[in-house]
């Protein structure tokens, strides 16, 4: 299988974390990847981050930057990212620089190699307790609605594009769940790997916002919902017919 991603860093004012995260971006899948491109989006900031990515781009010449005129959410980044992807797989990586260098090489080691990577924090306490009550309610969740034990709903993923690209659009926070339990349930096989968290990795999240939040509930609840209506459709599904035995040869 082909190596080849593409990385999603969506950025809404993070103009002093920016850089250091497309940095380790760039390291990682130079050290990792037989190819690979990085796509910054730049989702309506109103501070100096459109400066930065620009320099970045101009660093660079696997970065490309493309900016949204009014923040859309990093559901649109990432569905932005998924459209003009060229390489066969996409992760995205947050521009508020959360994941420790070493994630990302144990992230980027897997592509290809597996179809789907699908990670989890191994120090999860870097986090504030209100944001590990959030991740444990989704990943309880997410192993209930697809049958499949994973450690961790909320944290890096690397999604084969051409299957991503067919998933129900997601502009919210929970694109990742939509696409996740997706393609779990479709049985797309996978890998798990642990990431480390960088400090404060919450210190500059806009996720703990109340529509935010809204928005990622109804997409939990949509995720029980199809599940309920497949193991109605399982349970009540008319019995095969039996075969018809063949003529007796005269």
């Amino acid at each position: 299988m082909s190596a080849g991603l593409t990385v999603v860093v969506p950025a809404w004012n993070e103009e002093g974390r920016l850089t250091a995260t497309v940095e380790a971006v760039v390291a990682a899948a130079a050290r990792r990847l037989a190819a690979f491109e990085v796509i910054v989006v730049d989702d309506g900031s109103t501070d100096g981050t459109a400066a930065v990515a620009a320099r970045l781009a101009e660093r660079f010449a696997c970065v490309s930057v493309v900016r949204h005129p009014t923040n859309r959410g990093v559901g649109a980044a990432y569905r932005t990212g998924l459209t003009l992807a060229r390489h066969p797989y996409l992760t995205l990586v947050p521009g508020d620089n959360a994941f420790h260098p070493s994630g990302l090489d144990a992230v980027f080691a897997l592509v290809g190699t597996v179809e789907m990577v699908v990670s989890y924090r191994s120090n999860p306490r870097a986090r504030t307790p209100l944001r590990r009550l959030l991740s444990r309610c989704c990943t309880l969740g997410m192993r209930v609605v697809t049958g499949r034990p994973i450690r961790d709903a909320h944290s890096l993923y690397v999604f084969p594009v051409a299957e991503a690209r067919q998933v129900r659009p997601n502009s919210g926070y929970g694109y990742h769940i939509e696409t996740l339990s997706t393609l779990l349930r479709g049985g797309v096989p996978y890998a798990e790997v642990p990431v480390r968290l960088n400090p404060r990795p919450d210190s500059s999240s806009k996720v703990m916002r109340l529509g935010v939040l809204a928005r990622l509930a109804a997409t939990m609840a949509r995720q029980f919902v199809r599940f309920v209506v497949l193991r109605r459709k399982v349970r009540f599904a008319p019995p095969a017919a039996a075969p018809v035995p063949e003529a007796a040869a005269a």
